[in-house]
């Protein structure tokens, strides 16, 4: 597991809900992936702990967000190839 400074996960820590929202997938799952290590090391305290957790709840919110548009969009471009013609998005028929 890479160590990162506290530097490093005290800047995601402080990241508000905007700055998360304008990261692309692969930036957010990347702070992910150092949220989770650094939840994951011995000594954090509870405080700490808790932010940790509620900033890397919002990072997976944005990565699952962003794959879920990119299922959307895969979903809606196989319909057209099998059928022509453009149709709505409906995630209880077309999706999960």
């Amino acid at each position: 597991m890479p160590q990162y400074t506290a530097k490093d996960i005290a800047k995601i820590v402080a990241m508000s809900k905007e700055d998360i929202e304008k990261l692309d997938y692969e930036t957010a799952m990347s702070k992910l992936e150092i949220v989770v290590d650094a939840l994951e090391q011995e000594g954090t305290s509870l405080e700490y702990g808790l932010q940790l957790y509620s900033v890397g709840t919002a990072l997976s919110k944005k990565c699952s967000a962003a794959l879920d548009a990119a299922e959307e969009k895969m979903l809606q471009l196989l319909g057209t190839i099998q059928n022509p013609a453009e149709q709505p998005f409906d995630p209880e028929k077309d999706g999960r």
